[in-house]
């Protein structure tokens, strides 16, 4: 049986192991409520829906409050490509954004999951989702492989 704080192994298998995928579980706990990060290095971009989906599966995930995320990339015509989406916390997917904008970060897709733990975080949740994606970027900034 598996427990709800763990990922699931078979849900990752489609995706190429190792370096491609990265996950920083808890980065932030503010009063109960837990932030994780996953970075996964975007290949194509027909595979980024079929990804979010994917990780929507796995029950840690599923059972998260939020998924958030942003990506960017370059299209043929060499003009940068983003997105991003709020999964129901509005303005989140932007905090996102714009942090992947400051570091010039490309051909990635950052998703920050917030599990809610019962107290209102209010303006610290946008606080969190920056802080959190800040020191991914740095830790990513230190080690790119």
């Amino acid at each position: 049986m598996q427990n709800d704080n763990q990922f699931s192994l078979d849900m990752w298998s489609w995706v190429s192991p190792g370096k491609n995928i990265q996950i920083w579980k808890n980065i932030i706990v503010d009063r109960g409520s837990r932030y994780t990060v996953v970075v996964w290095k975007i290949w194509w971009k027909d595979d980024i829906k079929p990804f979010i989906k994917q990780l929507i599966k796995d029950p840690y995930f599923r059972k998260a409050t939020h998924n958030s995320y942003s990506y960017r990339y370059k299209d043929t015509n060499g003009l940068i490509v983003e997105w991003k989406n709020d999964d129901g916390e509005q303005g989140a997917g932007m905090c996102i954004l714009r942090e992947l904008k400051r570091v010039e970060f490309l051909w990635g897709i950052v998703i920050v999951t917030r599990y809610f733990w019962g107290v209102q975080l209010h303006a610290d949740r946008f606080k969190n989702v920056i802080e959190a994606t800040k020191q991914v970027m740095e830790i990513l900034k230190k080690n790119p492989n």
